[in-house]
């Protein structure tokens, strides 16, 4: 629905850019027309002969001014050239070379273009035929009204040239042409069809990948255009005929296929898989451009990708959902290693709320794998030496917990053990304090919602994880929880949340958890 949406506005968009232009055409020629006739009746409406302003272009005499037009025209012919030429190489350098591509292809661009040139060719042909017996006043007509519409057409086309090139729009005429070839390979050639898929697809990436540090916006509608292609794809595919899945020739001839082993490439084809591959080649591309430059980038990916995996998940698709998966693995391990700790805390946010939509879903299975990654990662980045994305993957994993319990998921045991063993070293190692208090935190919190809802159960099995915890570490952890009255963060984040933050019903039940302790809430 969004990206119709899209599409919609965008068609709306060219269809007025195009009204423009012609208006534009229409009142540049009402005014010369209009001047040209005011003029006119100054100079002959008193005269002893009236004539009418077409009987000028019929005397043989006119022949003298006509001859230079030839200069003019192919002059207008040259400015056209020069400008476009210079417009669109300055275009094709800062985001792709194939925008030159597009251009030449544009049936507006043709016409014009091609009119100018008959238009040339005409009044040259013209001039050479003025100096025969007889006055060809026909064509000296034709040709006057060739070149008066060329110059009129040069400002309007130029508008258009510009609009054109608009990034926002090459973009979506990459998008749109896709999206006709993805939908042309379910009736026509499969081939083809894939091709100029593949060619859309690395059109799109590479203005993604060189507008990363120039312009944040083209880099967005790109990720959105990528998107909106990956999901018609799912849409699709159970149309698609078996040849538009075959990886062979991929192998030997894509970038983004020509280092992977044939196992895998094998795996694509018969998972039916390699357009998703594709697109979210392009996505590892851009968050391995954006990690530490364009943070927000990096979050639309994220969001972007799992709205896909919620979408794989809702058709059946679970081996497009399970590369969706691995990919959201694949861009926080290259956050982490980039240590970039925003970006990462923003993609744990995004797969908790995977985490979230599987659970609505019913897919248990998908819920205790996302678990899993976020105990993982959230080591990996304490082995890293960030803390705080634990502490974050603690958070995440708790509120998953909380509407696991709400809905008496039957994966609740099991992604509250993974939860339990978070704050523990894959091998054996002593944790920095500062993470393990806010996983501490994040248990307790747990705890304390565990007991809202009635269920001492649950809240006894974190007590007993805690048990053994320093006395102190307790008290502060208590004392800090307790205090916390403003829901949101006092700084402006993408979460905008304070990790610390308890509802009032649930607060009031921590002094009956920290009182197992016998001594911290005293």
């Amino acid at each position: 629905m969004e990206s119709l949406r899209y599409r919609r506005i965008m068609a709306h968009l060219r269809n007025r850019t195009l009204l423009v232009a012609a208006l534009a055409f229409t009142g540049l020629l009402a005014t010369a027309l209009g001047v040209y006739a005011l003029f006119w009746a100054v100079d002959f409406l008193g005269a002893p002969t009236t004539q009418s302003p077409l009987d000028l272009f019929r005397e043989p005499g006119a022949a003298a001014s006509f001859s230079g037009l030839a200069e003019v025209t192919v002059g207008v012919l040259g400015i056209a050239i020069t400008v476009v030429a210079i417009i669109v190489e300055l275009a094709a350098h800062r985001y792709t070379p194939r925008i030159t591509y597009l251009f030449v292809r544009d049936p507006v661009n043709i016409l014009v273009m091609s009119f100018l040139v008959v238009t040339a060719l005409l009044v040259l042909w013209v001039e050479m035929s003025l100096y025969g017996q007889t006055y060809p006043q026909t064509l000296v007509l034709v040709a006057t009204g060739a070149m008066t519409a060329s110059l009129l057409l040069l400002l309007p086309y130029f508008a258009y040239v510009f609009d054109f090139l608009d990034p926002t729009r090459v973009v979506h005429r990459l998008q749109r042409r896709a999206q006709r070839a993805l939908k042309r390979a379910v009736t026509r050639d499969a081939d083809q069809a894939r091709q100029d898929v593949i060619r859309g697809i690395d059109q799109l990436g590479d203005i993604a990948l060189n507008s990363v540090e120039k312009d944040k916006a083209i880099t967005i509608a790109t990720v959105n255009a990528l998107a909106a292609l990956a999901e018609d794809n799912l849409d699709r595919k159970r149309s698609l005929p078996e040849a538009w899945f075959e990886t062979a020739t991929l192998s030997h001839e894509d970038p983004d296929f020509v280092s992977l082993h044939s196992s895998v490439v094998d795996a694509l084809r018969d998972r039916r898989t390699w357009l998703e591959m594709k697109v979210l080649r392009q996505f590892q591309s851009v968050v391995g451009v954006a990690v530490n430059v364009q943070r927000d980038v990096n979050h639309l990916v994220s969001i972007r990708t799992r709205q896909l995996a919620v979408r794989a998940a809702q058709i059946g698709d679970d081996h497009a959902l399970q590369l969706l998966l691995r990919f959201m693995n694949t861009y926080m391990r290259a956050i982490i290693n980039a240590r970039d700790v925003r970006a990462a805390y923003n993609l744990l946010n995004e797969v908790r709320t995977l985490g979230e939509e599987m659970l609505h879903a019913n897919r248990e299975d998908r819920v205790l794998e996302i678990a899993a990654y976020m105990k993982f990662y959230g080591q990996l980045a304490f082995a890293a030496n960030l803390p705080f994305l634990q502490e974050t993957a603690a958070y995440d994993l708790g509120a998953l917990l909380e509407i696991a319990g709400a809905h008496k998921s039957g994966c609740h045991d099991a992604v509250l053990s993974i939860f339990l063993e978070i704050d523990r070293e894959p091998e054996e190692g002593a944790a920095q304090e500062a993470s393990l208090r806010g996983v501490r935190k994040a248990q307790a919190k747990l705890a304390a919602y565990y007991l809202s809802q009635g269920d001492a159960e649950h809240a006894r099995r974190i007590f007993e994880d805690m048990r053994r915890d320093p006395i102190e570490r307790l008290r502060s952890i208590y004392d800090e929880l307790s205090q916390i009255e403003e829901p949101e963060y006092w700084e402006v984040s993408d979460r905008g949340i304070n990790f610390d933050w308890l509802p009032q019903d649930q607060r009031a039940h921590l002094d009956t958890f920290f009182g197992w302790f016998r001594g911290p809430a005293a």
